[in-house]
């Protein structure tokens, strides 16, 4: 690893910090180095607060004059919820920039570079760009098509179960994987479940045990509008009921919650999820956490929408022949294809106690 890779990991391990504070903003970490010694560093901690190199010049106790910076993206170039980080890297007298990833946004792409070496700053780009480009998939995604970024997550036994015939599914998953599960919730925008998993868990979904900024949008799968009322869901401040034109107007309207109705087009009778994605997105959702059952998670995979797949896999078996599957979609999908099954990329295999914590990408 060269000295310049070696200051970015730093900063790559900085921008960790934010990681269930700053969505839909990316995470970022910065770090100043002058005389061969790195004299501050920061990191983008909070939606809408002060970026990595706000937060690195503000904690630097010398003249950071003729130093150099290394941000795992592009400084931004435009006013936005905070002033341009280009206008004050120039101020500061920073002499070199180095960074990894450019900003994926195509309005701005290049321009903060282009900004830095027209004021005589020395810019160098892809300091680890593989890594740093890996670092907010989500807003990347978001950034390039307006339309969130799709985690499936499902916890099963190891013959692929997520209940068995009556419906009891606690506790497949160990303490540990329901807390990388709440981690999960908290590094998203919004977290969707479908009208079953309402009417059979009636779970709050929200986060806990995380310490996040606020809450997740709460999105529920309910093509006929079966909601109860006093389903825990609307404990939540900000819910979405996505339904279609089969449900009740006269339900809808007499409805007692301040929930956000979508009516949305359907599919074969169900919400079209394409077009939940696209109105999900209008509202700056970024990063979507599916954690519906079976037909739920099946869809989203089978449809071609998601982008990540963590599936936990406790050790045990529940068989049975009336058991619930944690992946369902129509058989004819399968007869059409070639190959047999979709396979994602495994990405990584860790461990969550006594199970396996299994982290898949279509890419």
């Amino acid at each position: 690893m060269t000295r310049h890779e070696a200051y970015m990991a730093r900063a790559l391990e900085l921008a960790g910090r934010g990681r269930y504070t700053t969505h839909p903003n990316p995470m970022v970490g910065a770090v100043l180095v002058k005389g061969g010694r790195i004299i501050a560093e920061g990191a983008h901690l909070r939606y809408g607060g002060p970026h990595a190199e706000v937060n690195a010049l503000r904690s630097c106790k010398v003249n950071p004059a003729g130093a150099a910076i290394y941000v795992t993206l592009e400084p931004c170039s435009t006013y936005g919820k905070t002033p341009p980080c280009t206008e004050l890297l120039i101020k500061s007298g920073i002499k070199e920039v180095y960074y990894g990833a450019k900003d994926v946004n195509p309005a701005h792409s290049g321009r903060g570079a282009a900004i830095l070496r027209r004021a005589g700053i020395k810019v160098t780009a892809g300091v680890l760009v593989k890594e740093c480009e890996a670092l907010n998939p989500a807003f990347s995604k978001f950034m390039r098509t307006g339309l969130p970024y799709v985690t499936v997550k499902i916890a099963q036994s190891l013959d692929g179960r997520i209940a068995d015939a009556a419906g009891r599914s606690r506790w497949i998953s160990s303490p540990q994987s329901r807390l990388e599960a709440h981690k999960l919730r908290a590094e998203s925008d919004a977290v969707l479940a479908g009208i079953g998993t309402v009417l059979a868990d009636d779970p709050l979904l929200n986060v806990r045990g995380v310490k996040v900024l606020r809450q997740p949008w709460i999105v529920a799968l309910d093509s006929s509008f079966r909601v109860p009322r006093r389903a825990q869901i609307f404990r939540n401040e900000r819910v979405i009921i996505a339904t279609t034109h089969k449900a009740s107007v006269t339900a809808m309207k007499k409805f007692p919650h301040s929930a956000k109705i979508m009516v949305l087009p359907s599919e074969k009778g169900r919400v079209s999820l394409k077009a939940l994605l696209k109105e999900l997105g209008k509202l700056g959702i970024a990063h979507v956490l599916v954690e519906g059952g079976g037909r739920v998670a099946g869809s989203f995979i089978s449809e071609g929408l998601a982008d990540r797949f963590i599936c936990f896999v406790a050790p045990m078996l529940i068989g049975g022949t009336e058991s619930k599957n944690s992946m369902v979609w129509p058989d004819e999908l399968n007869a059409a294809k070639k190959e047999l099954g979709i396979r994602p990329r495994l990405a990584a295999v860790t461990r969550a106690g006594p199970d396996l914590m299994l982290d898949l990408r279509f890419d």
